[in-house]
This record gives C-alpha cells, structure tokens and sequence, in this order.
C-alpha cells in the first residue's frame, strides 16, 4: 500500500495512558509528510527530467534514424553512381577504341589512296620527264645542225678577211661610180683604204 503525505498528516492514533506525545507526533508527521512531499516533488522532477530525456532520447534517435536512412539513401545514390559511372566510363573507353580504330582504318585508305596518287602522278612526271628530255634532245641535234650550217656561212662570209672586204670595197666602189652620174663628184669615203 502506497502512503502520501496526506495520509500521514491525517493519520490518527488510538490514545493510551502512557503512550506518546499527540504533538511530538503530530510534528514528526508533519516533518515526515513535508520530507516526502520533497522527495515526492523531486522524484516527479526526476520523472519529468527523465521523461525530457526520454523524448529528447527519441527525437534524436528518430534523427539518427532518419540520419541513418538519409545516410543509406546516399550511399546507394552513390553505389547507384558508380555503377553507372563505371559503365559509363566502360562504354566511352569502347567508343573511343571503336573511333580510334575508325580513325586508324580511314588513315589507311587515305595514305593507301595518297600512296597511289602519288605513283600515279609520279609515272606522268617520269613520262613527261622522258618526253621532254627526248624534245630537248632533238631541240639540241636540230639547233646544233643549224649553229653548225650558220658558222660554216660565217666562216665563209667575205668579210671576214680583209682581202676580202678590201675585193667587196672595189666592187662597191665601181658599181656606185657607174651609177653616180659626172656631174656629181663621187663622194670619197675615207674608210676606204
């Protein structure tokens, strides 16, 4: 049975002859039920504090809770990122594998072609090298031929030597006097000899 301050203050005894003092009793009752209204008022204190505590307890664990599941929820996002990442990463490495093989295959027909081209264009000029060579040829035997019958002209052109020039000097002169009518006196030239 639970006793409360009010049941020690009204608390009575049954008298006797030589029993206690009723105010002695009185007192310590009254100082009894003041002690344990303290104690009451500090366990219900406690009981609250304790409730506080309880709560704050709960809060904070539904925090950590929803901490922890925010923290879970990360971390799959990113266990989710990765993942994607890695393939995401995997699928460009092959992209680029797959251009860069793209890139080297096409560099290959186009050198291979270019490599062509230039044989190609290599053999006209070798053509046209031996087709001008060959008119060069012809060009130099042809003016050689025709240098060769122009010096043998000059070699015999009279006014090379000066018995020459001197015979064509008489002859001109002559044919001017028998041109030249008496009445004009015929005009010396000095550079006759």
């Amino acid at each position: 049975m639970s006793l409360y301050p009010t049941d020690i203050r009204h608390q009575e005894f049954s008298g006797s002859m030589f029993g206690y003092s009723k105010k002695e009793v009185k007192n310590f009752l009254e100082q009894l039920a003041n002690e344990m209204e303290d104690y009451q008022r500090r366990q219900e204190k406690e009981i609250q504090r304790r409730e506080q505590l309880q709560i704050e307890v709960k809060q904070e664990a539904i925090q950590a809770s929803t901490a922890v599941e925010d923290l879970k929820r990360r971390e799959e996002l990113i266990s989710r990122t990765l993942v994607f990442a890695e393939k995401t990463k995997a699928d460009i490495i092959a992209n680029a594998r797959k251009e860069a093989e793209n890139i080297l295959h096409e560099a290959e027909l186009k050198a291979k072609r270019a490599i062509q081209e230039a044989k190609q264009y290599l053999s006209a000029l070798e053509q046209q090298y031996i087709q001008i060579k060959e008119e060069k040829r012809q060009f130099l035997m042809q003016f050689r031929s025709e240098l060769q019958t122009f010096m043998d002209r000059i070699g015999k052109d009279p006014l090379l030597t000066k018995e020459s020039e001197h015979l064509l000097d008489t002859d001109f002169k002559q044919i001017k006097e028998e041109i030249t009518p008496a009445s004009n006196p015929p005009i010396q030239d000095n550079r006759l000899p």
